[in-house]
């Protein structure tokens, strides 16, 4: 299985639609079978999308998707390419003021969505409520479980911030009884012990350490939203996995190294044996 995970920072960037033509390219010419994407947006005032294409609802949740939702703008551009892409959304918070701001889950085949929500906060207005988002697929004839998670920072209030959060989200993913794979932006370097990274591998596994082959190492630049001050570049977006498999590459992607940046994340593309 070849995914992808990438924190989008949709709408906010410079020539956002250009970069989106260079990740929509990227997804078809990779051959991926599933994107992860953060920080998907869609403007409060926008018109709502009468059927949109190929979205799939959470069963748990009834969602207005707006004509300008990123992810279905990608999707409308991969259509274009001539590749179908099944998706879905959930909504978090409000961002910057004029955003409804989610996270999306992209499959190339069909899936089966939930949104959880996995913070003490469900007021839509407060940035500290967050919602994951549950793909259930099939892959070599087995049922799976793919995310897409955008986690608040580390609060030492075992009640706030990512430690209620992950507490909250492994109640969800331990009913799931196959492999699970967790994509996305956990805000929170690898480098801090006894935090984030440390908790979260106490129960899965960082494909990073698996892989036969890692190119790229670090996800996010200095000083970026969220990260102000920070004079050193952090890995903070991950892909784990809650059993042991065969990972044949991760790879940073989307750095200016290889391929040209198209967010102020980089992201992470897997290739791993299911």
């Amino acid at each position: 299985m070849k995914w992808l995970t990438l924190n989008v920072h949709s709408w906010m960037e410079e020539d956002t639609e250009e970069k989106m033509d260079i990740l929509a390219h990227y997804i078809i010419s990779s051959g991926l079978d599933g994107v992860s994407l953060q920080e998907v947006n869609q403007r409060i005032d926008a018109l709502p999308e009468e059927n949109p294409l190929h979205f799939v609802p959470s069963i748990n949740e009834k969602t207005i998707i707006k004509q300008d939702n990123y992810a279905l703008c990608l999707v409308k551009r991969l259509a274009e390419l001539g590749e179908e892409y099944h998706w879905s959304w959930t909504y978090s918070h409000i961002g910057y003021d004029i955003y409804e701001e989610g996270v999306a889950i992209l499959s190339k085949v069909p899936i089966k969505p939930y949104a959880v929500l996995v913070s003490n906060v469900d007021d839509k207005k407060s940035v500290q409520r967050r919602m994951m988002l549950c793909a259930e697929l099939i892959v070599s004839s087995k049922p799976i479980l793919v995310t897409s998670n955008h986690y608040s920072w580390w609060d030492a209030n075992s009640q706030k911030g990512f430690q209620i959060e992950w507490k909250l989200s492994k109640q969800y993913l331990d009913k799931f009884s196959g492999v699970k794979l967790l994509f996305g932006d956990f805000n929170g370097p690898d480098t801090i012990k006894n935090e984030t990274y440390d908790l979260v591998n106490e129960t899965f596994i960082d494909t990073y350490k698996l892989a036969d082959k890692v190119i790229g190492h670090y996800t996010i630049p200095e000083e970026i939203d969220g990260w102000e001050g920070t004079k050193e570049q952090l890995r903070i977006d991950y892909a784990f996995i809650s059993e042991k498999h065969r990972v044949r590459l991760h790879q940073v992607v989307f750095d200016g190294d290889i391929y040209p940046c198209v967010s102020d994340h980089y992201g992470i593309m897997v290739l791993i044996d299911l």
